[in-house]
């Protein structure tokens, strides 16, 4: 059983695990253990707190198994993958003549370091599997994780499972049977290229016309003519231009040829105001035509589509008004201003957890991405593929933090984050949980965010 805490300074964030035995300098595996001189296993350091030796394992940068597989699912590749890593582990182990059964297994203690991408494993002396099979717990959760679409996967891992039981079982049992699978996918393809030689028939339908069955019907409106303004600009003018002939006949004296030119030009001036009123006339008439061209249509409809009238009796409106009162017996007239005494009077609480849009608000003015929780579990880093949300910033981790429901409550989790998650500035510790609600300020390394 592994009992893990988390601590974190100023460069690192370590996981501590108690140590049961004494003299533990004095051992060979210990001083294989934190001489890290494997590669493979997570770093180690003793430390001596108020009379007890702890182990200080470092995993900056690191996340587990579970956390990346945390509602995704495995292909056959990556299994593989994982597969291949531990059997490379437990060879280096056996290298050093390192007890393979010290291996944690778990899946929440398998770590991957993101920055080399490779699996690295806890090697804990004190370690004391609860089941009789160390292989157990792992194969359970491949066998919850793997995409069941891919058939020939889940029939490996079922067999693998089933192997897993026996007593002489070993990972290099496991990739060998996941390794003939490639053979059986060359097979698949000269099938299915050999069949595809058949010649293939297809018979020639008869085209059929549907161009009628859907017609189109645009309905385009009639421009609108706008009134222009030359008109009146023209009759403006010639106003004026008579206004001024005026005046230079009275107070000017004129010659014979002079009165003939100057009456003239009143007479052209005329004519242009009088077309200038002809056209606004016409125009003010068209505007009481579309007034009134409602009423027009309204006349010229057939009887079939206008309504008609019904004549009710006193009586069949004394009736009408009993039923409603038989019908509502409960209900009683209102008094003028009781509506207002009613709504005043009653409040509904809304509890804050249920009205929450699940979303973060960015506060940052450079930064304008909000994050929307539109799903659980639900990771934010800046490792795309293996995180819900990237976010490009360089205070962020490749897996920084990861959000889950329970019930209508959030729960955030720090992923071992190097600059830290924070809670209305509070710091988290490394995989500490804690429970957000609406007006939180969240922030992500150099990031800020406000829950709602």
């Amino acid at each position: 059983m592994v009992e893990a805490k988390y601590f974190r300074d100023y460069r690192h964030s370590y996981m501590i695990l108690q140590c049961r035995q004494e003299e533990v300098d004095r051992s060979y595996q210990y001083k294989i253990l934190t001489s890290d001189k494997i590669k493979e296993i997570l770093k180690c350091s003793l430390r001596y707190v108020n009379g007890r030796t702890y182990f200080y394992y470092d995993i900056s940068s690191r996340t587990t198994l579970e956390s990346i597989y945390r509602g995704r699912k495995m292909s056959f590749e990556q299994v593989k993958d994982l597969l291949g890593q531990l059997y490379g582990i437990y060879s280096k182990l056996g290298t050093y003549l390192m007890e393979e059964s010290n291996l944690v297994l778990l899946p929440e203690y398998i770590y991957y370091d993101l920055s080399e991408q490779k699996y690295i494993g806890l090697y804990y002396p004190d370690y004391e599997s609860e089941v009789a099979n160390p292989y157990e717990p792992l194969m359970d959760y491949l066998l919850e994780h793997i995409d069941g679409k891919d058939e020939r996967l889940a029939d490996c891992m079922y067999r693998i499972y089933e192997m897993s039981e026996e007593a002489y079982f070993s990972l290099e049992d496991a990739l060998q049977m996941l390794g003939g699978r490639e053979e059986k996918e060359a097979a698949v393809i000269r099938t299915e290229v050999w069949e595809t030689k058949e010649e293939t028939i297809v018979t020639p339908q008869p085209e059929v016309d549907l161009s009628g069955l859907y017609e189109y019907h645009e309905k385009r409106e009639e421009p609108v003519k706008k009134k222009s303004p030359f008109y009146t600009i023209l009759g403006a003018v010639s106003l004026l231009g008579i206004i001024g002939a005026m005046g230079i006949y009275y107070y000017y004296e004129l010659s014979q040829k002079e009165i003939l030119m100057l009456f003239g030009c009143v007479s052209l001036m005329g004519f242009c105001l009088v077309i200038s009123l002809g056209s606004s006339l016409r125009t003010g008439d068209k505007g009481h035509k579309k007034q009134g061209g409602t009423k027009i249509q309204m006349d010229n409809l057939p009887e079939s589509y206008l309504p008609e009238e019904e004549t009710v009796s006193l009586e069949n409106v004394l009736r009408k008004d009993m039923d409603l009162s038989m019908a509502f017996p409960d209900r009683e007239y209102d008094e003028p201003g009781s509506e207002d005494r009613e709504v005043c009077g009653n409040t509904v609480f809304f509890d804050s957890a249920q009205m929450a849009e699940h979303k973060l608000y960015a506060l940052d003015r450079k930064n304008k991405q909000h994050i929307e929780l539109n799903r659980f579990p639900y990771t934010v880093g800046k490792m795309a593929g293996c995180v819900d949300c990237v976010l490009e910033d360089d205070s962020i981790s490749r897996i920084h933090a990861r959000f889950e429901k329970e019930g209508d409550s959030i729960r955030m989790t720090d992923m071992n984050s190097t600059n830290g998650t924070f809670k209305n500035g509070l710091r988290m510790q490394p995989q500490e949980t804690v429970e957000i609600e609406p007006g939180d300020e969240i922030r992500f390394g150099n990031l800020n965010y406000c829950y709602r």
